[in-house]
Formats: structure tokens, C-alpha cells, sequence
């Protein structure tokens, strides 16, 4: 599982329970800490079936306890599995007990008794947040779509180099361009043999992963209009359905971070600028006396708001954020640096946003209107008729309405 911001531990039990589990099998060992100073043994079980987890838990574990589970692909869905029979249960990350000791004596016992000491010695500060199922829901959409993007552009990327090696030229643009435009440009070309064949076998996955971007991105669209958050962020320069869907998917509740400065990090958008001895030198030769940003960080966070910083200084120049960005550049910054500093600025406005709080640095009512416009295309006529919206004009002009009904002239009328 990926490894989210994290909850404080506040939780004390009799028994502590560490879990190392595996696809099919776990290990338990159960600890009895009325004394901390003195904890016990109290029992361990070497294997156990996943299956039979729940009807082991009962026989075996006492209710006064807790679970910790080292993080991985099926450690949400076993805690939310303890509990339904009501144990309390916790994630750590996977290298909390990744120290010498583990690496000597691989085996999963041993694995289950060093959580729950970590645990006991008070090493464990924090848990892996968990999303709901709901959201959980939405980030595997969000993750369906973007590794069908991917593979949609490698189909496309194979048929431009089959062709290129021919000597001809097609100009596909992955995910624009439909198939049979795709089947028309190849018949042109007059190639025959093996090289035909292949190029529509190609043509029929890219046309497959097509199909599949788009009832994705149908379910996009209608979870955002049943979300309120989701749409709030549409309010923002540069956010288009895509960016809030994702944003919203992946924070789900921004109380979690204490501060948009703790977003920000999560999000890979805060630049590291601690540097001494050599590590400065190289920062002044990268740009700049700070570290520039690295590969850490949620990855889709950093992309959809640096995009968007891509899209602000290209489309939205005239907006507030758009006229900072600019003047940026003209005092001789990089304009990649100054997309991510306009990404950084926006993903700390979707903070607010999700918080509940009033929205900074909110497009103008005419823009956000345009936005409804072509969102309404998204779902098509019939579905929006449906949820009460015969025409464009009026579910524009209800959303806008609704976000900005109650705003002063000055902040409806900005570009």
C-alpha cells in the first residue's frame, strides 16, 4: 500500500499484538504489557491462514489489545477486517523494523515479535493514514486511468515507430486521435505484409485502451458532480476535472495535514534548502542557492500541479497567480522552477478548499463558467438532463450560482 501521511498513536492497550503477513499466511505474537517495563510472551502463533484470521483472532487474542501490521499491499484491508470484530489495529511503515537484527534472522515470527516490541519501547510515533472505502474507490480509478494512459501512449508511440522506420510520417497525438482516423492514415501508406498486420493489431489496442480512458474518465466526471469538494477545486487556474478528481482522491480529508506546509511536502512541492559544503556548490550550479525538487513525493500530486503551473503561465497569463508567474520569469527564473512554485501555491489553495475554507485566489465567475461548459460535455446531454440540466446554460449558470452567488463584483469579474 502506498505509504500516506500518518496519524498519531494515542491508543494503549493490555496486549500488543505484532502481525507479519503475507499474501495467503500470517505470523502473530501477542505481548501482555500490564508492566512496560516487564512485557511478556503471552502467545504466538507461527502460521495462520488468512482466511481463518478472524476465527484465530477470537480464540486466541484477547479484546484489550492492538495490532500493528507492517505495511503492504493487503494491510488496510486486514485491518479493516480485525476491526469489523472489533480490534483496534494500526499500520507502520515497512522500514520501522529494518535494522540489523531483522537482517540477520529473516523470518516471520521473528518479524511479528520486533514489531510489537517497536511498538512497546514507544518507537512506533505514528500510523499509516487509511483512506475510506469510498476514496479508495476513487484512487483506483485514478490509478486504472493513469496506467491506461500510459499504455495507450506506448501503443501509440509503436505505431509511429513502425512506420518511421518505413519512412513515413503519422502524426498520432495519444489520446486525441480516434482509430479509424488511425486505420485511414495506414491504408494510405499502402503497406503490405507482416508490417500491415501488425500496425492493426496495434491500432485495435490502442483503440481498446482509448475506449477504456474514456468510461474512466465518465466515472471521473460523474464522481465529481456527486462531490462537492471535487468541484470547489474546479474553482482554481490551471484545475480541470482531472487535476480535482485526483487532488481530492488522494488527500480525502485535508484536516489530516496540520498545515498546507505539510501538503505541500507530501505532495514532493516543497523545495530542500538546507545545504552545506559541496551540496551548495552543486544547488548554485543547478539554479539556485536551495536544492531544486526531487523525486520524492506523491508523483501524481506533483504532476497535475505543476501542469497546471504549465497551463496557468500559457492560457490563464492574465489571472493573478498567471501575472506572478511572469514576473517571475522576466527577473530570470527557469520557467520549469516557476511551475512548481505555481504548484505549490495551488495545491496549498486545494488545501484550503478541502478544509472548508473560503477559496483564495478563485478564477472569475466568466472562466469558471467556460469550465462548466465543457464539463457538461463530459457527461453528455442525456445524463445531465437526467440530473436536471436540459441545457449547458443552465447548469453553468447554477454552478456559478452556487460558488459564486454570495462574491462581491470585484472577484466575479477577474479574468
Amino acid at each position: 500500500m502506498n505509504d500516506d501521511n500518518q496519524v498519531k498513536v494515542e491508543t494503549y492497550a493490555q496486549y500488543v499484538v505484532g502481525m507479519d503477513a503475507h499474501s495467503k499466511k500470517l505470523a502473530i505474537s501477542i505481548w501482555e504489557c500490564s508492566d512496560l517495563w516487564k512485557p511478556m510472551l503471552y502467545k504466538e502463533i507461527r502460521c495462520c491462514a488468512i482466511t481463518d484470521m478472524e476465527a484465530t483472532y477470537q480464540h486466541n487474542v484477547p479484546k484489550d489489545s492492538i495490532t500493528i501490521i507492517e505495511s503492504s499491499t493487503n494491510s488496510a484491508t486486514l485491518k479493516k477486517r480485525l476491526e469489523d470484530i472489533g480490534f483496534r489495529a494500526g499500520i507502520v511503515r515497512a522500514d520501522i523494523i529494518s535494522d540489523k537484527e531483522r537482517k540477520r534472522k529473516v523470518r516471520d515470527i521473528q518479524d511479528a515479535r520486533n514489531l510489537a516490541k517497536a511498538y512497546i519501547k514507544g518507537n512506533i510515533q505514528e500510523f499509516i493514514w487509511v483512506p475510506s472505502d469510498q476514496y479508495a474507490d476513487y484512487r483506483d480509478v485514478h490509478f486504472a486511468h493513469r496506467d491506461t494512459v500510459k499504455e495507450m501512449t506506448r501503443t501509440s508511440n509503436r505505431i509511429w515507430s513502425i512506420c518511421s522506420r518505413k519512412g513515413y510520417n503519422l502524426p498520432i497525438r495519444s489520446g486525441t486521435t480516434k482509430g479509424e482516423s488511425i486505420r485511414k492514415m495506414v491504408e494510405q501508406l499502402q503497406i503490405s505484409g507482416f508490417i500491415k498486420e501488425r500496425l492493426e493489431m496495434l491500432v485495435a489496442d490502442y483503440e481498446f485502451f482509448l475506449k477504456r480512458k474514456e468510461k474512466l474518465e465518465k466515472l471521473m466526471a460523474e464522481a465529481i458532480i456527486e462531490n462537492d469538494k471535487m468541484l470547489a477545486l474546479m474553482q482554481l487556474p490551471g484545475f480541470y476535472y482531472h487535476a480535482a478528481f485526483v487532488i481530492a482522491a488522494i488527500v480525502e480529508d485535508a484536516r489530516r495535514f496540520s498545515s498546507a506546509a505539510k501538503l505541500t511536502a507530501y505532495a514532493g512541492l516543497s523545495p530542500m534548502i538546507n545545504t552545506s559544503g559541496e551540496e551548495e556548490q552543486k544547488a548554485i550550479l543547478k539554479g539556485g542557492p536551495g536544492k531544486p525538487l526531487d523525486g520524492e513525493g506523491r508523483m501524481d500530486l506533483k504532476f497535475y500541479c505543476c501542469e497546471a503551473g504549465q497551463t496557468i503561465l500559457n492560457l490563464c497569463s492574465k489571472s493573478d497567480i498567471g501575472k506572478w508567474g511572469w514576473r517571475m520569469i522576466n527577473k530570470g527564473k527557469p520557467k520549469n522552477k516557476v511551475c512548481c512554485a505555481i504548484g505549490r501555491k495551488l495545491i496549498t489553495y486545494a488545501w484550503h478548499i478541502l478544509r472548508g475554507d473560503s477559496t483564495p485566489n478563485r478564477e472569475g465567475e466568466g472562466v469558471f463558467k467556460r469550465k462548466m461548459f465543457r464539463f457538461y460535455s463530459e457527461l453528455g446531454k442525456q445524463r445531465m438532463t437526467e440530473l436536471g440540466y436540459p441545457r449547458r446554460a443552465d447548469f453553468s449558470n447554477a454552478m456559478s450560482t452556487r460558488f459564486y452567488g454570495h462574491l462581491p463584483e470585484s472577484i466575479k469579474s477577474k479574468e
